[in-house]
């Protein structure tokens, strides 16, 4: 009986990070799980990390990247590791992966499907042959593997009898995948290293491709993934897993605070190919004459004695190959997935900045209270994951992570005040309240004095509105600077989608967390908390409070009773015109007829309002958007123009 052993490692990276990447991957191979297994996996580009953009294109990248590597390959012994890292070969970029065995280097992979959808633009930096090919790469950095001479190419990877291959991430993703010609000449397992971002639902989709390779292939697959706030604006959430017969046997923790997280399945080769004796079909008329063959690069064997592993003591049905797995006690709510992306999206951009805490504006509504909640859970998770001594050890002051400012006007009412100090004393944060009337009063009058008529409410709504919050940012970037601190936007994606924010004002900031997901999430998410189903933040008085009052501005006088919604529109409509037009790209007529099917009881009149109010702001505020603080990218699409959906700054609209 031939047992096979794998471990997936999931992995926190940091762009151009050499020294730090080549050593939490040292560390892994350390790990007792490491040593005792056969085969490990690591995340597509671990060692340079994913994110490097144009500095990609830096020849000391691909150096550095090879050096690492062969430190790496140097800790190999008697396994196979796979790991990720770019390569120059003859005059192009490639997105490869090293496999490396008993201390060399044997083959380099190049990934086929570059990833050009979304949040990615692989294409821009790396090139991808057109079919599979069979080349030998020469190392410009190091040639000291068979006369400097290492495969580059596509193979069938054979070791100990194990027939192995890779698809690259997107290699899973697209229609004809690398696996379906492997497949057909014997694969074992499928090994799929990724960098797959963070979005709500998409470790479903996940799951879905490799259970449907497992069953239709009869092989196990293996997933690893990046986990973290690599480079700024993309989580990863890790969650390493294994299928076998179509099933999710094993997965491992998801958005961790960890360097690494190691998930390790057992299996037999006899178990593999039983089954695929037994169920494997090809699709009739079939024949591979007009196909060449993928190559089978076989590795050889230690001759050191191997590890006897007593399979006794140990289940070998795939099912319970982890008796602590259960798929769902570990699947969490779309709205506490969200509160853990972004606590761990919060955390890393704290600890990569190296800067001292979160300074934030907080002014009793939705969007500054959702933010106070994530820095908060923030850190209690870390402490809980990583120790609680973690925020000492960055040389953060935990009594000033997050320090908050109440920035009070005569037209902010005393309700919004409340809950805000609520809040601040129900999270145990420092919080401070200033008013500005005097200050805003001093920048009319200024202004005033170079104006031939008055300036007045009838006339200059807007100007007086916008005035307030501009007050505003000067005060708040002060207190952060004196923090030492980044400055939180608290804007969210449907306020972009509009221009419904002051340039320069309450959109001034270092980051924005929230500005990933619509106003209609973020108030479901604070109702779903208030209903005590999120485990990670519990019901507030505060946010109770809050949830009775409806979105404001606050910035025209209390009179005057404004509400978000009448400014623009219910943000349920919003929302939909917004997912309609921008993300499925629909006409504006189709849009329209979704919407009454949608909102029956609103009229049709109504509705054509709102979506020509929508199309007149959305082309108007694309200027905005390019100057929004960087954000977080949390669903399925996003209005951050560098890495989502781009649109002309100048344009007839939709």
């Amino acid at each position: 009986m031939t047992s096979v052993k794998v471990a997936a490692v999931s992995l926190h990276t940091t762009p151009l990070d050499f020294n730090g990447n080549t050593k939490s991957i040292l560390s892994a191979l350390q790990s007792e799980a490491c040593l005792h297994s056969d085969f490990i996996l690591f995340p597509e580009l671990c060692i340079s990390g994913y994110g490097c953009e144009d500095a990609f294109y830096k020849e000391s990248l691909w150096k550095r990247s090879w050096e690492s590597l062969d430190s790496i390959r140097a800790a190999t012994k008697d396994k196979i590791v796979i790991v990720g890292l770019p390569v120059f070969h003859r005059s192009f970029l490639y997105n490869c992966v090293a496999i490396l065995a008993l201390g060399k280097i044997i083959a380099l992979v190049p990934k086929l499907n570059l990833a050009n959808t979304g949040i990615h633009y692989e294409k821009r930096w790396f090139h991808a042959p057109t079919r599979f090919i069979k080349e030998v790469h020469h190392s410009i950095y190091d040639t000291s593997y068979a006369n400097g001479e290492i495969p580059f190419g596509h193979f069938i990877f054979e070791y100990k009898g194990i027939n192995f291959g890779l698809e690259i991430c997107e290699d899973s993703w697209v229609v004809d995948r690398p696996v379906d010609k492997y497949a057909k000449q014997g694969l074992d397992v499928l090994f799929s290293p990724g960098a797959s971002h963070f979005a709500i639902g998409k470790r479903n989709i996940r799951h879905q491709i490799f259970k449907e390779t497992s069953r239709s292939h009869q092989l196990l697959t293996v997933f690893t993934n990046l986990c973290g706030n690599e480079a700024g604006r993309s989580i990863y959430d890790g969650g390493s897993f294994f299928c076998e017969d179509g099933v999710v046997i094993n997965e491992g923790k998801r958005l961790f605070f960890a360097n690494f997280q190691i998930t390790t399945h057992k299996t037999t080769l006899e178990t593999l190919r039983n089954k695929r004796a037994k169920e494997l079909r090809i699709a009739a008329p079939y024949s591979n004459a007009s196909e060449e063959d993928v190559p089978i690069l076989r590795i050889q064997e230690p001759t050191i004695s191997p590890i006897l592993v007593d399979l006794r003591s140990e289940s070998n049905s795939p099912k319970n190959s982890d008796e602590s797995f259960d798929p769902l006690s570990k699947t969490d709510t779309q709205f506490e997935d969200f509160t853990r992306a972004v606590s761990l999206g919060l955390f890393d951009y704290l600890r990569k900045s190296k800067t001292k805490g979160y300074t934030l504006s907080l002014s009793g509504g939705a969007d500054s209270a959702a933010c106070a909640m994530l820095v908060d859970c923030m850190k209690r998770l870390a402490k809980a994951e990583m120790g609680p001594s973690i925020f000492n050890s960055l040389g953060i002051e935990e009594s000033k992570l997050l320090v908050t400012l109440y920035q009070k006007t005569e037209n902010n009412s005393h309700l919004t005040e409340d809950i805000a100090n609520l809040l601040t004393q129900e999270l145990g944060i420092r919080h401070h309240q200033i008013s500005i009337d005097e200050s805003v009063a001093m920048a009319i009058s200024l202004i005033q004095s170079t104006q031939d008529r008055k300036i007045s409410w009838e006339d200059d709504d807007l100007a007086l509105q916008n005035i307030q919050a501009r007050v505003r940012s000067p005060l708040i970037w002060l207190l952060a600077n004196l923090n030492g601190h980044l400055l939180i936007s608290t804007g969210n994606r449907s306020e972009a989608s509009v221009g419904y924010t002051t340039m320069d004002g309450d959109a001034s900031g270092s980051v924005c967390p929230i500005s990933g997901v619509s106003k209609e999430f973020i108030l479901q998410w604070l109702d779903d908390i208030q209903s005590g189903n999120n485990r990670y933040i519990a019901p507030k008085e505060s946010i109770a409070l809050l949830r009775k009052t409806k979105p404001t501005a606050e910035l025209r006088p209390l009179s005057e009773n404004q509400e978000d919604e009448k400014d623009l529109m219910p943000y349920p409509i919003l929302q939909q015109i917004e997912q309609n037009l921008v993300h499925y790209g629909m006409d504006i007529e189709i849009c329209l007829f979704r919407l009454k099917e949608k909102f029956p009881n609103v009229s049709e009149e109504h509705l054509r309002t709102h979506i020509s109010r929508f199309t007149k702001l959305f082309a108007a505020s694309q200027w905005k958007r390019e100057r929004l603080a960087p954000s977080f990218h949390l669903d399925s699409y996003g209005l951050d123009p560098k890495t989502s959906y781009r649109y002309p700054i100048l344009s007839a609209g939709f």
